[in-house]
């Protein structure tokens, strides 16, 4: 059985990150999984105030390599290991964006967004209390992810819902089907367009409780059509990667999915979950 992690960091490679990446596959090895994909940030476009700070623009692409296939042919037969990046915002500076999307090592790009155009990351953002206060920031985040979907400049769009994560620390939360509408914009443009969406497991082992997106937001996305699914625990530890990784895979069946997503060459393999 095919168990992937389609969504890691690792240091030095992602600012945030705490394990090297020969400690994360070692962490993906024990816990059972037979692929993962390295995924660190690349906030070359994102336009964050504090990604100049934490995350200066990603050049340092010769070292990761050379530690990716070292740690890959470690862990040859056991570990199926593949190169990608999570670019955040990449239609927000699109030339910068095609020139990374288009570098010939990376098997898989997730597109994400974690910040508004020239506005603070949402993991830093102080909320308020009433949600109709915030209701025309998630408008305008949707609107980013449809044009997103439609950049041609991500293999799937990540973590939709992201904020939520953040926000469930303080006791906050919407439904993200209040959003129905936006949606099936995103979902209909990306399908048309080969694009999948990550079904990420982060949110389940914090305030949040559950998955980003959330599984009425799955069902939304199959009912349209959709086929294109990863499932990454977005880990920047060895003691999380992995983890939820089997439930999404439950979450998928639950939904209709039958396949989730490997990449190679930006080409999806579907096997079955």
């Amino acid at each position: 059985m095919v168990l992937a992690d389609y969504h890691t960091h690792s240091s030095p490679y992602s600012p945030d990150a705490v394990s090297t990446l020969e400690e994360m596959a070692a962490g993906a090895a024990a816990r059972g999984l037979t692929h993962m994909c390295v995924t660190n940030h690349v906030e070359n476009c994102s336009q964050c105030p504090s990604a100049h700070g934490q995350f200066p623009p990603f050049r340092d692409w010769d070292a990761l390599r050379r530690d990716f296939e070292a740690v890959r042919q470690k862990y040859s037969g056991t570990l199926d290991l593949r190169l990608g990046a999570e670019l955040a915002a990449p239609h927000y500076l699109p030339e910068e964006g095609r020139r990374v999307y288009s570098l010939p090592f990376l098997d898989f790009v997730i597109g994400s967004i974690h910040n508004l155009r020239d506005s603070e990351d949402f993991y830093y953002m102080d909320y308020p209390r009433d949600f109709e206060l915030f209701r025309p920031t998630v408008e305008r985040y949707l609107e980013e992810y449809l044009t997103l979907a439609k950049s041609g400049l991500c293999d799937v769009l990540g973590h939709i819902g992201y904020m939520r994560r953040y926000m469930a620390r303080v006791g906050l939360g919407f439904d993200m089907m209040e959003f129905e509408g936006p949606l099936r914009e995103i979902f209909s443009a990306a399908i048309e367009r080969g694009v999948g969406i990550e079904l990420n497991t982060s949110g389940l082992f914090g305030p949040l409780g559950d998955f980003i997106p959330s599984r009425e937001v799955m069902r939304l996305y199959r009912e349209l059509g959709g086929e294109i699914v990863t499932v990454g625990s977005d880990s920047h530890t060895r003691e999380k990667v992995g983890l939820g990784i089997r439930e999404g895979y439950e979450l998928l069946r639950e939904c209709g999915f039958r396949y989730v997503c490997l990449y190679r060459e930006h080409r999806p393999e579907f096997r079955i979950v």
